[in-house]
Parts: structure tokens; C-alpha cells; sequence
């Protein structure tokens, strides 16, 4: 070979070499690209194509009233999800959309348009749904179709407290209420279900499984009482019925601890099927004005300028001829008293001596005792809405504008703001925080967190509360406020009456009416306000709610077993509550009233349970609430068993007995069981408390 072909046969390879070289760098350098750069996407995507990652939403806490009766509560309610290509390789869509539509009650066309899009791995048909679905599903086994565990939140008695415990999202998201303002606590920590799956999205069989649990939310405990709610909204309805007024609300406030006891916003809607559809009516409904809205109080709101006045000692004696102007602005009062003192003026409901008495504190007073009472800043209630109301900054008030304050004019406070400071007189002068809730509680319902009374200060000497406590009780003695008397209890209260707005505007023939009454007399702890917005104008306007908070605190005090005043009364009007359990409606609701009880039907048919339990002694016109079988709400129906009879036993043997039968144990005292609550034999809920006396039995030699 000579040595050109040779040189010739080199360069060849050599380019050949380069080339290799080259292709080799090149998908080096790709496949490096691909693995260091690219390979955690590569691997995502991956994984997606042979595992299902699903989150598990975790249980969301319960919300219970005071004494643990469940308020809202979540329960385990299917998904069904498609996978449409294994429905595309069974040749099963007519069926699944045949039998999906009928059981779903969904349009047949948008089923099989979901059981078609072979687009997409998995398609959600519909969220939550009921049991008897879930089982009929379950039992049709369609290929490409599965039940993806869900957690459904229920409000087991509809409307109540609609306002106060809100509502969720689908996906268990709280938008109103305590479902809002607790809902970290509420909603847990969500967990992941990851599966093995074919490319089809099918499962494969023997595969792997991952489950990271989720971690179940902490319970709520609110301070209102189920019984007082009730009361409180039936009062409530019933003037909303009578007196057709735009809304109403009202209210029961623990005067010793800020604890409220009731809220009731009227009209009310069902939490279970908010409108959703409809946005602004929603909002509109979710709104509790209680806490929320603002209005003029009026005239009531010379108790505080009086309150003020005596710590002074600055009350004083005023002549009202119907106008008075102060710094060139003229104030009306709507009748000429004549001259009165500011205790017969709060009475008579005087514009003219509550402003001339706030223009005689001055405005650094005034504003002091604005403050002291609560006025002008947030109450720091526990709940998702809290306004300040709407005071002028004293630095803008004029000579006119603290005159017309002290009339409750020319500002505006909101209703828990009013109750509140109202109750730090009736107190002694202690202003609380007031509190929505009680504390919280694990998966179980036993309490891991309470909250305790929160004293923010001091508003007027015991004194002073003393005397305007008197006052009010006078009021509802011999003054206007006679409809709420109570027989047998001396009840103390305040009536009055404001214009009513549209925004900044008043409306023409219409008005708010409140009124306010406590009990017992001598310490008080209970106290009603009712308020009527926007009621037709009328000379009854200041006294229009008195019969319904009157028959609002009658039902608590008998219902809390509070004793009359008057000693006869006392022993006249104790009963014993019937055993009506296993009674039909009927006869079960003539029981009652025969034993002088009032009755309230939770659904129909027989009776499962009742409250207060049987041979409780009670007071003549207290109200049993009665747990019938039939229930108006599609919700889980509790699951009822046997109070076991613990007589003679020992605490263990009771605790033992307590818990096989599905009860909460709480025993008191040491020895053997003597006593029990509810009685022996009764049927009550599943995971109802039961409370046993125990006693020492000492042998005495004789």
C-alpha cells in the first residue's frame, strides 16, 4: 500500500473518530442534561402516570353548646371519581351514565361526557354523597368507577344559631361564624392516600400503598346553651311574626363572666343548604348584626350618661320644654317632662336632660367614661365579626356633639357593645370581655382547653351600679316596662328607641325597639336584650319587645331552676319531668302539659329521648325538649342505648359499665353508687355524660 492511501485510509478514520467523539459528547451531554437537570421533573411526571396521590381531608372538629350536645359535626360522605380510559377499554359508558344519572340524580349527557373524556386520568363526578348512594354504587361494581373517602359537614339542627356558628365550604373551609374564626383549630392537618396504579389509571393488583393519617381537628365549645338558644329564638320568631319588623335580634348575656348564653338573629337559613347560587342574599343572611352592624342607640343610652354622671357626682336635676339648643344646635325630645332628676329621665326616656347632662361633664368626661363602658373600640368578643362602632374622635367633637352623645345621638355602637356595658352595672361595675366560646375539646369531647372570664376593667363604683340597678328595677315595677314583670320574681329592666337607617340615611315610619331585662333581683346574673329593626313607628315603639324578652327570662329562670323571690311561690311551683321515653308524640306532649310542663318536638313519631331526663324536679312551665325518632334533617341519626342502673356498685364496675354501654363517666364522691343522672333505664345518645354519686358505707357497731 503506498504510503498516500495509507495517509489517506488515517484521515479517514481520524474524521471518523472525530464524529464518534462528537455524538458520544453530545449524548453525554443530553442524557446529563436530562438526568441533572431534568430528572426530577422526568421522575414526576412518572410517577403521576403510575400512582394516584389523593389527599385525605382530615375530620374537622365538632361544635358543641355548653353542655356538649353537638351543634355541627362532620361525617364521612363518599366521592365518586372516573377513570375514563379503563371505562373506554370495558365499553362500559352507557351503563355507568345510565346508572350514575338514575342514583345521582344528574343529567345523563354530562355523566357520559365526563365517563368519555379520555383527556383526563380521573374526573370527580360528584362530592358527598349520601350513605344509601355510596352502598348502591358500591354494590354495581362499574368498572372506572370509585368511591374516594370524604368528610361532609352537618348542622344538626338546621337554622339554629345560624349566624353565630357559620357555615364551610364543600371542602371544609370556614367563611362565617365561629366555622371562621376557629377554623385553624377546627380543620386538623390533612393526610395523603398514594396507590399504585396501571397507565389506565386502574388499580394494580398486589401494588403498593402509602397512607400518611390525617390528624382530626379540635372540637369547639361554645358558651351558649342549646335550652336558652331555643328560648330565645322561639321569643324572637314569634315577634318577628307579630310585628313584622325587617329583622330582630337578641341576646343572653352571663353578667357575672361575659359567657353569652344566646344569640339569635332572625330571619335565619339552613346551614345545610346555604344559597350558595346567590351571593349577596348569602352574605346577607350570614351577617350577625348583633356583632357586626352599628346603629343610634337613643334614648336608652342615658343610663351611661347618668352612670357617668353619679360617679361624678355630678347628676343633676334638668327642665325639658321639648327643644333645647346647645352651641347653636337644636335638640328635640319627643314630649315636654318638665323638670326631672336623671334617674326620672332615663326613665321618661328624655333627650333633653341626657344631652344638658353630658354638655355638664364635658367632653374629656364623657369621652373617659365612652371608654370606660367599652364605646368607640372593639368589644375582643371571640367570634369572626367585632365592630367598633362608630364614635367621633374627641378631638373633632364639638361642644353640640358631646350633648347629643349623651342623648345616644350623633354615634354609633353595636348591640354586644350596649349588652356588655349594661351588664357592668348590673355586675357591680366589672366590665368583661365578652366570650363566645368555652374552650376546646379533643376527638373524644373532653375538654383540653378552657378559657376563663377576662375582667377589662372597671366602669363605676358598686355603689353607683347599685343605685341605677334600683332604678331599673322600678322601671319594670311601676314605670313603663310592666309588661316584662315575672310572678314571683322582681325583674329590673330598661326599654328605648332610635331611628332607623338605610346607610347614613333614616328612614321615614320606621324605628329600632329594644328592651333589656335582668334576674334575679338581688345578684344578678341574667340578662335579655331583644331588639326589633326597623318596626313600623308607633307610640309602643320603646315597649314593643317587652313581652318577648319577659317571656324569654321566665323560661331561663324556671328552666335554670332559679328560685322565685317570694317563698310561697317557690314551693308552689317545683314539679317532677314525667318519664315520656318510648311515648308517642301525642300522648308524650299531653304528659308534659298535664305536669304543667311546656314541651319543644325535635321530629315526630315516638320519643327516643328527653331533656331534662325523667324525675328531675323542676320548676311548673319549664320546657322538655323531646328527641323523637323521625328527624326533619337528612343527618346522621344519633345512635341511642340503655343508661345501665349503677346502684351498689363501685366506681370501676361503674366506669366499666358507663363505657360498654357508649356513655361518658363522671363520678362523684368515693365509696359505692347511691345516686345517678340520668336515671336508670332510660334511652339516651350514645356519648351522653352520666354523673354517679358515690358514698362511704360505714359499718356502726351496735
Amino acid at each position: 500500500m503506498s504510503t498516500s492511501r495509507v495517509l489517506v485510509t488515517r484521515k479517514r478514520l481520524l474524521v471518523i473518530l472525530i464524529i464518534l467523539s462528537v455524538l458520544i459528547i453530545l449524548l453525554m451531554s443530553r442524557v446529563g442534561y436530562w438526568s441533572l437537570f431534568k430528572g426530577e421533573w422526568l421522575q414526576e411526571k412518572a410517577q403521576k402516570q403510575w400512582t394516584r396521590d389523593v389527599a385525605v381531608d382530615a375530620k374537622r372538629g365538632s361544635i358543641f353548646d355548653r353542655n356538649m350536645y353537638v351543634l355541627a359535626q362532620s361525617a364521612a360522605a363518599d366521592t365518586v371519581a372516573l377513570q375514563p380510559e379503563t371505562i373506554d377499554k370495558a365499553g362500559n359508558a352507557d351503563q355507568v351514565a345510565d346508572e350514575l344519572s338514575r342514583i345521582l340524580e344528574m343529567p345523563r349527557e354530562d355523566v357520559y361526557a365526563k365517563a368519555t373524556n379520555t383527556e383526563k386520568k380521573e374526573i370527580w363526578l360528584k362530592r358527598q354523597i349520601t350513605t344509601e348512594q355510596s352502598e348502591e354504587i358500591a354494590n354495581l361494581k362499574l368498572k372506572g368507577v370509585s368511591l374516594i373517602g370524604d368528610v361532609k359537614r352537618f348542622y344538626l339542627n338546621k337554622d339554629f344559631a345560624s349566624q353565630v356558628i357559620g357555615y364551610t365550604t364543600q371542602d371544609g373551609v370556614g367563611q362565617t361564624g365561629i366555622e371562621k374564626r376557629y377554623n385553624s383549630t377546627l380543620e386538623g392537618r390533612q393526610g395523603r392516600q398514594v396507590t399504585e396504579t396501571a397507565k389506565d389509571g386502574s388499580g394494580v393488583p398486589n401494588g403498593q400503598e402509602m397512607v400518611i393519617e390525617p390528624q382530626d381537628g379540635q372540637s369547639v365549645v361554645l358558651t351558649i346553651d342549646e335550652m336558652a338558644q331555643s328560648i330565645l329564638e322561639d321569643a324572637c320568631n314569634s315577634l318577628y311574626a307579630d310585628h313584622s319588623p325587617d329583622s330582630v335580634q337578641g341576646l343572653v348575656l352571663d353578667v357575672t363572666t361575659g359567657e353569652v348564653l344566646a344569640m339569635a338573629n332572625i330571619p335565619q337559613f339552613d346551614l345545610n343548604n346555604p344559597p350558595r347560587e346567590d351571593a349577596t342574599a348569602l352574605a346577607s343572611m350570614s351577617v350577625n348584626t348583633i356583632t357586626a352592624t352599628p346603629y343610634e342607640p337613643g334614648s336608652i343610652f342615658g343610663v351611661f350618661t347618668l352612670a357617668a354622671a353619679m360617679n361624678e357626682n355630678m347628676a343633676g336635676e334638668y327642665s325639658c320644654s321639648g327643644s333645647v339648643v346647645v352651641d347653636g344646635e337644636k335638640i328635640s325630645c319627643r314630649a315636654v317632662h318638665g323638670t326631672q332628676n336623671m334617674m326620672q329621665a332615663v326613665e321618661d326616656h328624655c333627650s333633653i336632660a341626657a344631652a344638658l347632662q353630658s354638655d355638664a361633664l364635658g367632653k374629656d368626661t364623657l369621652y373617659q367614661y365612652l371608654k370606660a363602658f367599652g364605646f368607640g373600640e372593639k368589644t375582643g368578643i371571640d367570634f369572626s365579626t367585632d365592630t367598633q362602632g362608630d364614635v367621633m374622635e374627641k378631638k373633632y367633637a364639638r361642644q353640640a356633639d358631646v350633648a347629643l352623645m349623651g342623648a345616644g345621638e350623633n354615634m354609633k355602637v353595636s348591640q354586644i357593645q350596649m349588652a356588655n356595658a349594661l351588664a357592668s352595672i348590673l355586675n357591680g361595675g366589672t366590665l368583661y370581655t365578652p366570650r363566645l366560646v368555652l374552650g376546646l375539646a379533643d376527638s373524644n369531647g373532653n375538654i383540653v382547653e378552657k378559657y376563663e372570664a377576662e375582667v377589662k376593667g372597671q366602669t363605676v363604683s358598686s355603689e353607683v351600679a347599685s343605685q341605677i340597678k334600683e332604678m331599673m328595677l322600678d322601671y319594670i315595677q311601676s314605670g313603663d316596662g310592666t309588661q316584662a314583670q315575672i310572678a314571683g320574681y322582681s325583674v329590673g329592666g330598661l326599654s328605648g328607641s332610635s331611628a332607623f337607617y338605610d346607610g347614613d340615611t333614616p328612614m321615614q315610619g320606621k324605628m329600632v325597639s329594644s328592651f333589656f331585662a335582668f334576674a334575679p333581683s338581688e345578684t344578678p346574673r341574667y340578662l335579655v336584650m331583644v331588639t326589633a329593626n326597623g318596626i313600623a313607628s308607633g307610640e309602643s315603639n320603646d315597649t314593643v319587645c317587652a313581652p318577648y324578652a319577659k317571656k324569654v327570662l321566665e323560661d331561663i329562670l324556671k328552666n335554670n331552676n332559679i328560685a322565685p323571690d317570694d317563698e310561697a311561690a317557690r314551693s308552689a311551683q317545683k314539679t317532677v319531668v314525667p318519664n315520656v321515653v318510648g311515648m308517642e308524640m301525642q300522648t308524650a306532649k299531653d304528659t308534659l302539659e298535664n305536669a304543667g310542663l311546656t314541651v319543644k318536638l325535635d321530629g315526630s313519631g315516638n320519643v327516643l329521648s328527653q331533656i331534662p331526663a325523667a324525675e328531675e324536679e323542676v320548676y311548673a312551665g319549664s320546657t322538655v325538649t323531646l328527641n323523637m325518632e323521625t328527624k326533619s334533617e337528612s343527618a346522621p341519626v344519633a345512635e341511642m342505648t340503655t343508661v345501665p342502673d349503677f346502684a351498689g356498685m363501685s366506681i370501676a364496675d361503674a366506669r366499666d359499665a358507663a363505657v360498654a354501654a357508649g356513655l361518658k363517666f363522671v363520678a362523684l364522691g368515693d365509696g359505692v353508687a347511691q345516686g345517678q343522672k340520668p336515671a336508670a333505664n332510660l334511652q339516651v345518645e350514645k356519648g351522653t355524660t352520666v354523673t354517679v354519686q358515690f358514698n362511704l358505707q360505714i359499718d356502726t357497731a351496735q
